[in-house]
C-alpha cells in the first residue's frame, strides 16, 4: 500500500509542479520546494532535473507519510470504539 501511495504521491506533485499557478498545487509541492530552499541557502542547489527531480521526491515522500500516518491514527482510534453489541 505504501508503495502505491508514493507513486500516486509522485505523480500528483510532478502533475502539480507543471502548475504552480493555483495555490493547490503549490501546497502540494511546498515540502520540496522547502527542501530546495534550504540546499539554494547552503549553496548545494539542484538544477534542471535535480531541481524537478527534488521538488516531486521529497514532496511525495513527506505525503506519503503525512498520509500513512493519518491511516494508522484512524485505524487506531476506531480500534478504541466499543464494538457491535450482541443482541439480547
Amino acid at each position: 500500500m505504501a508503495v502505491a501511495l508514493l507513486l500516486l504521491t509522485g505523480i500528483a506533485a510532478a502533475v502539480a509542479l507543471a502548475h504552480m499557478n493555483n495555490l493547490l498545487a503549490y501546497i502540494v509541492v511546498a515540502p520540496g520546494y522547502l527542501v530546495q530552499a534550504w540546499l539554494f541557502e547552503t549553496h548545494r542547489a539542484l538544477g534542471g532535473f535535480g531541481y524537478q527531480a527534488t521538488m516531486v521526491g521529497v514532496s511525495a515522500l513527506v505525503w506519503t507519510l503525512v498520509l500513512l500516518g493519518l491511516s494508522r491514527a484512524v485505524r487506531f482510534l476506531l480500534r478504541l470504539l466499543p464494538g457491535p453489541r450482541a443482541a439480547e
